[in-house]
C-alpha cells in the first residue's frame, strides 16, 4: 500500500502520544487458546478495514479507512468495490463504522461514521440492485481531531443505532451533556432522538475516552470498549476499558482511570492495567466455552495488544464484573494489530488486521478480514 506523507507524520505523532509505552506489562499469567481450526482469509491487501456487517444474503460489507466500502462473498472470496466516499481521512479519522439495518430487507438501509473536514458524521445509505448510494446525512459535525474520533456504529436488540464517539482530544467534552464528543449517543434509522434517551438529545452515556466497540448479551447488557490515557493529563497511561453501559450513566473520563473512584462515576467491567490493549470491535458469542454451557464470553480485537481478548461471563447471574481479571488470548503477536471483530450469521467469528494504518508492521497481503469458523 502507498504509504504518504500523512502516514509518516502520523507515526511521529503517535511516538510522541503513545510516551509511556516502556511502563507496558502484559498479563504473563493469561491463558493462550489453541483452537481445533485456524482463521481462514476472507479479504486481502485492503487499507484499514474498519467498520463490517452481514446483508441478508449472507456478504460481508465492509469499508476501509481511506473511504472504500465493498462487498465481499464468503464462499468465493470475490470482493466488488461498490462505492468511494469524497471525506477526510487522516491519522484515526476516515470512513469508519458500518451498520446494515436490521430491517433491510424492507429499506436497504446501510449507516455509515465518517470524518469530513467539519467533523465526523453519520450517513445513511441505500443499497438497491448493487449500487450504494447516499440517503440522508442523520447526524453532523461530530467533533473531531486527529485522534479520538470513536467511530462504531452498531444497532441495538431495541431497534436503535448506537454510535460511539471520542473526546477529539479535548478530555472535558466527555463531561460535557451538549456536546457530542466522548459520549454513546442513540438514535432512531431516521435520525431522531428516542423518547427515552436520559438527557433528551442523543446521549445515552457519557465520560467516555474514545469508544470503539459496543455489543449486547442474549439478555440485553450492553458493553463497550474503549481506549485509556496514552500520558495526558496526569501521566495517565493505558488503563483501556470494557465497560457495561447503563443508561445514563457517567463512566467517569477525565476525573478517574481503572479502579479509581469519583461520585458519580461507573467503575470499568474490566481494564488493562498497566498493560494496553487498545481495544476494537467487541462480540458476545452465548456458546464459546464448550466445556461450561452456563459461561458466555465476550471477544474484544486489540490494536497495539496485538490479539483478541476473552473474559468469561456466568450467564445466571448479574453482570457486574468478570469471573475472573484473568484474560484469556487468542492469536497473541501471531496476525498484528486487529481492528475489528464481528458475528457472521452461522455464529463464525469474523476479524480485521490494522496493519497498514502508520502504527504496525505490515505483512504481504495485509490488511486482512478473517474468518474463524465455529
Amino acid at each position: 500500500m502507498m504509504k504518504n506523507l500523512t502516514i509518516y507524520l502520523l507515526c511521529i505523532s503517535v511516538t510522541l502520544l503513545f510516551n509511556c509505552s516502556s511502563q507496558n506489562k502484559p498479563n504473563p499469567n493469561a491463558q493462550k487458546i489453541t483452537l481445533p481450526k485456524q482463521p481462514e482469509v476472507v479479504a486481502q491487501d485492503l487499507e484499514v478495514p474498519w467498520g463490517m456487517d452481514f446483508l441478508p444474503d449472507g456478504r460481508l460489507i465492509f469499508n476501509e479507512r481511506p473511504g472504500r466500502i465493498s462487498v465481499a462473498d464468503l464462499k468465493t472470496k470475490e470482493v466488488k468495490l461498490l462505492l468511494t466516499r469524497d471525506i477526510s481521512a487522516k491519522a484515526e479519522g476516515g470512513l469508519l463504522g458500518l451498520a446494515v439495518d436490521p430491517d433491510f430487507e424492507k429499506n436497504h438501509y446501510i449507516f455509515i461514521y465518517e470524518t469530513m473536514v467539519s467533523g465526523n458524521r453519520i450517513v445513511r445509505l441505500i443499497f438497491e440492485n448493487e449500487i450504494l448510494t447516499e440517503n440522508k446525512i442523520l447526524l453532523d459535525s461530530i467533533p473531531k481531531k486527529f485522534f479520538h474520533d470513536g467511530g462504531i456504529l452498531r444497532f441495538g436488540p431495541d431497534g436503535f443505532l448506537y454510535v460511539g464517539t471520542g473526546d477529539a482530544r479535548d478530555p472535558n467534552s466527555a463531561q460535557d451533556l451538549t456536546s457530542n464528543a466522548g459520549k454513546i449517543l442513540r438514535m432512531d434509522r431516521d435520525g431522531n432522538i428516542p423518547a427515552d434517551n436520559p438527557f433528551k438529545n442523543y446521549i445515552w452515556s457519557y465520560g467516555h475516552r474514545n469508544v470503539q466497540g459496543l455489543c449486547w448479551t442474549s439478555d440485553g447488557t450492553m458493553f463497550a470498549t474503549e481506549h485509556g490515557p496514552s500520558g495526558e493529563l496526569n501521566g495517565w497511561c493505558c488503563h483501556d476499558e470494557v465497560n457495561v453501559i447503563v443508561k445514563g450513566n457517567n463512566y467517569g473520563w477525565p476525573k478517574v482511570i481503572g479502579d479509581d473512584i469519583a461520585t458519580g462515576t461507573i467503575l470499568p467491567f474490566a481494564h488493562s492495567g498497566e498493560d494496553t490493549w487498545a481495544p476494537g470491535g467487541i462480540i458476545y458469542v452465548d456458546d464459546f466455552n464448550e466445556q461450561n454451557k452456563e459461561i458466555g464470553s465476550i471477544i474484544f480485537a486489540c490494536l497495539k495488544g496485538e490479539r483478541l481478548v476473552q473474559f468469561d461471563i456466568n450467564k445466571n447471574q448479574t453482570i457486574t464484573s468478570p469471573i475472573n481479571k484473568d484474560e484469556k488470548q487468542l492469536f497473541p503477536q501471531i496476525y498484528g494489530r486487529l481492528r475489528n471483530i464481528i458475528l457472521a450469521p452461522d455464529g463464525s467469528i469474523v476479524f480485521s488486521t490494522s496493519n497498514e494504518d502508520g502504527r504496525g508492521n505490515a505483512e504481504k497481503n495485509d490488511d486482512r478480514i478473517m474468518i474463524m469458523y465455529q
